[in-house]
């Protein structure tokens, strides 16, 4: 069965039960009874908002890309206010006057809330396994709350069972149902507003994380890895530090570190790969130079090639055409060439993408600012440079 299948299970067990109680509350004046059957009263509008948050989360518009999946969250907060609101209810009227349970309907009552212990029992513990199965947590919440259900039947069944022997003890069987309905709505609150606040997910999921991104040899360092959990669906942020040159290779890389990572964890939805590319020993940046000794706009009024790297050069001799010029870029070894623009020419920039050539576009107009913009941004150097750390070990954040 679906999420929303599970829903109305949940919705038509409880009021059921809450029918029964009700009247095997009045006719036995059984304060934990009539507490039971307000408590499933309060499961039946639960397992509503369930229903009704299972069959919007999963929609996404152009205005909610992500999703709705929150609303599972917001289902199960509610829930654990219905929670509360059954609690405080048992506690007034157990504190408010004498509780007295007529033994002439003792039957009927404990007819009852067997069966509502049954049924809760049953219910609780499929409806959790589903939710674990469908990663629902609203449908796990639903689930502790019907087993509180099962936990306050006993309770009214041991009250029962008192009166038999000749003692009238609901009172406090009542009250002893309030704590536990009311510890069970302040875990459920705890857990889904810290998923509302973005909490982190647990470091044995960060852990399985690490170990599938330290798999792929090409990853060096991970810089940052940010995980967050919605409506039973995982989200991911990560920086990754990449060797390569290949920035089609890399591109390829990173789609497959996606789909692995996905294959490991089934409920990851989107993750977001941010990758910074190491340059390694011996790389070279070219800057291609106009007339006037600045960053020329395009390929094709380029009067000089400017290389930076351990052999540097300048070429004052430069082909003028794009295709020309690029083999000459690409046969010089040229890493990155900066320029104010990709070239035209679409077997120039064929050329380029065979020889694992990128083009740095830029606006600077002085080529040392513009090799500076591109060693410190693409390379990544700014930092291990300066500390000395170029080539770092690979550490975990």
């Amino acid at each position: 069965m679906k999420k929303h299948h599970w829903a109305l299970v949940s919705l038509l067990v409880n009021l059921l039960q809450a029918f029964l109680k009700f009247v095997a509350g009045l006719l036995t004046g059984s304060l934990s009874m009539i507490g039971e059957a307000v408590h499933s009263l309060s499961d039946s509008f639960a397992s509503v908002v369930a229903f009704v948050t299972i069959k919007l989360s999963d929609k996404k518009t152009r205005r909610f890309p992500y999703g709705l999946y929150r609303l599972e969250n917001l289902g199960s907060i509610i829930i654990a206010f219905f929670l509360l609101m059954t609690a405080y209810e048992m506690v007034r009227r157990a504190l408010s006057g004498e509780v007295l349970v007529k033994e002439e309907y003792l039957g009927v009552g404990l007819g009852v809330v067997v069966f509502s212990l049954f049924s809760s029992l049953s219910l609780s513990f499929f409806e959790r396994r589903a939710g674990k199965r469908l990663n629902s947590p609203t449908l796990v919440a639903d689930s502790y709350h019907t087993l509180t259900d099962a936990v306050g039947s006993s309770l009214v069944l041991l009250s029962l069972l008192s009166v038999y022997f000749g003692y009238q003890l609901d009172r406090y069987f009542a009250l002893g149902v309030a704590v536990i309905i009311s510890y069970t709505a302040l875990n459920i609150l705890w857990r889904e507003v810290s998923v509302l606040l973005d909490v982190s997910v647990d470091e044995k999921t960060l852990e399985r994380v690490r170990q599938v991104l330290l798999s792929f040899p090409e990853v060096k360092e991970i810089k940052g890895l940010f995980m967050r959990s919605s409506g039973g669906k995982l989200f991911a942020d990560l920086i990754l530090v990449v060797e390569g040159r290949d920035f089609v290779r890399i591109h390829k890389l990173v789609d497959e570190i996606e789909e692995k990572l996905k294959e490991e964890l089934k409920e990851l939805d989107m993750v977001f790969i941010h990758y910074e590319p190491t340059c390694g020993n011996g790389y070279r940046i070219g800057v291609l130079v106009d007339e006037k000794g600045n960053v020329s706009k395009r390929f094709e009024s380029a009067r000089e090639l400017l290389i930076f790297g351990d052999s540097p050069e300048r070429l004052v001799s430069i082909p003028e055409s794009e295709e020309a010029l690029s083999e000459l870029i690409r046969d010089k070894g040229v890493f990155v060439v900066v320029c104010g623009h990709h070239p035209f020419s679409s077997v120039a920039k064929g050329i380029l993408s065979q020889g694992s050539v990128f083009v740095w576009e830029t606006e600077e107009k002085n080529p040392y600012k513009a090799l500076k913009e591109v060693v410190y941004n693409l390379c990544n150097v700014q930092d291990s440079d300066k500390k000395g750390e170029a080539y770092r070990p690979l550490s975990k954040p």
